[in-house]
């Protein structure tokens, strides 16, 4: 299994590790880049990670 690191665009900017094998989409916002994956939430909504680096970071990242 390949994991990837980004920083978490949160209160506490922590290391967050994501196989990029469950990665659907990947969405830019003005501060961050929202990576979304295959898992859904409680209540049936998509599972996104909010993260710090650029989208073209983010892509670029995830498929070496």
């Amino acid at each position: 299994m390949k994991l990837v690191s980004f920083h978490y665009a949160g209160p506490n900017e922590t290391l967050i590790f994501i196989n990029p094998e469950h990665v659907v989409a990947v969405r830019r916002f003005p501060n961050t880049t929202h990576i979304y994956v295959s898992a859904l939430q409680n209540h049936g909504g998509p599972s996104y990670y909010p993260v710090r680096e650029t989208i073209d970071d983010v892509v670029k990242r995830l498929i070496s």
